[in-house]
């Protein structure tokens, strides 16, 4: 890993790990989905302007149009979608937790189907840690509401979508342009959100406010059009499971960050199992692959 690569990384880190507590705070006044919906299509504005300066042709290779569905479908819809309607029913700090076991999915998908990484007896040991892990987060000694529980199926529904993702980008997105690929992807998830939102939420409930406004303009400048700029060309230089061990960090700063500005708790028995999916995913993607 080169220096600016160690420092993109770190950058990434510190702003994804920060979004878990801004799309919290957007979500006040805001229904989930059309939450999300906002944060994509401004995205998009965005980064359709950048192209535009840099008279960027958006001509498209076959493997470019795979990424772009993919990206579009499960990440910026479907991941999205379930992460913010996630983040209504548990904290944000749990909800990064549960977007922790990436690493764990993303090595089996590279194993099972893209046949690009092996499958030893360390990884299959992290997995089965990171599982266990999991379970004390479901299982805590105190009673898990039915809404909790469906929150946090919903989060590890969203992290097994851009596990999928992330696999296929390593795979079919070498070559393309990470502005283009975002461009049309936020495109096209923005469109399905914000209808998806027509068809199930009340709009008539929207109540804005300096700190959702605020929080909105965060994510779809610095969680959206910077981070994922710095995302795919991670992946372009790294390893795939590597990539995707940010999301050991991100839980460090998303609990800091609850913690501090909006006082969310996480129970002894809680504490447990983040360290076990912690280890776990350690024990699955270990630091000498950063060699």
């Amino acid at each position: 890993m080169t220096a600016w690569s160690a420092a993109l990384y770190a950058l990434l880190c510190l702003i994804w790990g920060s979004t878990w507590l801004a799309i919290k705070i957007g979500l006040v006044g805001i229904p989930p989905v059309l939450s999300a919906g906002m944060r994509f299509t401004l995205s998009a504005a965005l980064v359709g302007l950048v192209l535009a300066v840099r008279r960027r042709p958006l001509r498209l290779t076959r493997d470019d149009r795979i990424c772009v569905l993919l990206l579009g479908l499960l990440v910026f819809w479907l991941d999205y979608a379930a992460i913010y309607w996630a983040e209504t029913r548990i904290s944000s700090g749990l909800t990064a937790i549960l977007f922790s076991t990436m690493p764990l999915m993303t090595a089996l998908l590279s194993s099972v189907w893209m046949r690009s990484e092996v499958l030893n007896r360390r990884k299959l040991a992290g997995i089965g840690v990171g599982i266990a892990g999991t379970a004390l987060l479901f299982w805590p000694h105190e009673r898990v509401e039915p809404s909790q529980a469906l929150g946090m199926v919903a989060a590890l529904g969203a992290t097994f979508c851009a596990a999928i993702n992330l696999v296929a980008m390593k795979r079919y997105g070498a070559q393309s342009d990470p502005f283009v690929l975002n461009f049309l992807g936020m495109s096209i998830g923005a469109a399905c959100l914000v209808a998806t939102s027509a068809a199930l939420e009340p709009w008539t409930s929207v109540a804005w406010s300096r700190s959702n406004l605020l929080a909105l303009s965060y994510l779809s400048v610095f969680g959206s059009l910077v981070a994922f700029s710095i995302y795919y060309h991670l992946i372009k230089v790294m390893d795939a499971t590597i990539v995707s061990l940010t999301t050991l960090i991100f839980p460090i700063v998303a609990l800091a960050l609850g913690h501090i500005f909006l006082g969310e708790e996480v129970s002894a028995t809680a504490v447990v199992g983040i360290a076990t999916v912690l280890a776990g995913v350690a024990l699955a993607t270990p630091l000498s692959r950063f060699r």
